[in-house]
């Protein structure tokens, strides 16, 4: 038992919870709404099964948006082992300026299987969790339609994050709705927590 309540037992687990606490922030700090996400809409809600962010791009001659569908064959390389395929003709939307740059983007897409059946490029900040349009709708089996029109799983369990209090999920969408963040877990795939506007 005298080890047990030892100093350097003590030391030990602060040590390990001071080291998660930084993890976390690293995991999440920095990242801030992406605003252009909240703009990249036209109009119609779109099932999302993914959103990952882009490491390089592979643009097919002559590949273009027009009228909201692709002109030609775009490769979005995600990480080592996953690729998308986005194909001429698919209807989608590129809102990021910065292609060039790795982890600088993120895609959003309706797949059915490896097919893409609908797609966004996005600007994006690297780290496991990611800044969303809030949400403004709770729908059926888990899911959630955002600001933006796009439609995802959510937790279970949905944080909510605010100084004042809501008494449910439900009552913080009512409350703040569009004007809220939606923070996405990329791992999970996920809206993990909602936050409300600052001030």
């Amino acid at each position: 038992m005298r080890q047990f309540l030892s100093p350097r037992f003590w030391l030990s687990v602060l040590a390990l919870v001071a080291s998660a606490a930084v993890l976390a922030l690293l995991l999440r700090g920095g990242d801030e709404p992406a605003t252009d996400v909240g703009a990249a809409t036209d109009g119609a809600a779109h099932e999302v099964n993914l959103i990952a962010p882009v490491q390089t791009v592979t643009e097919g001659v002559g590949f273009a948006m027009v009228d909201g569908r692709a002109t030609a064959d775009l490769e979005l390389r995600l990480d080592e082992q996953r690729s998308m395929l986005v194909t001429s003709g698919t209807p989608g939307e590129v809102l990021c300026s910065t292609l060039d740059q790795p982890g600088t983007c993120l895609v959003a897409a309706d797949l059915l299987g490896d097919a893409v059946l609908w797609f966004s490029v996005v600007p994006g900040a690297p780290g496991n969790v990611v800044a969303l349009p809030g949400v403004v709708d709770l729908l059926g089996d888990n899911t959630v339609q955002l600001a933006n029109g796009w439609v995802v799983r959510r937790a279970d369990l949905v944080e909510r994050t605010c100084e004042a209090e809501t008494t449910s999920l439900a009552n913080f969408v009512s409350t703040y709705g569009e004007t809220a963040t939606a923070w996405f877990d990329l791992t999970a795939q996920v809206v993990a927590e909602v936050e409300c506007p600052a001030g």
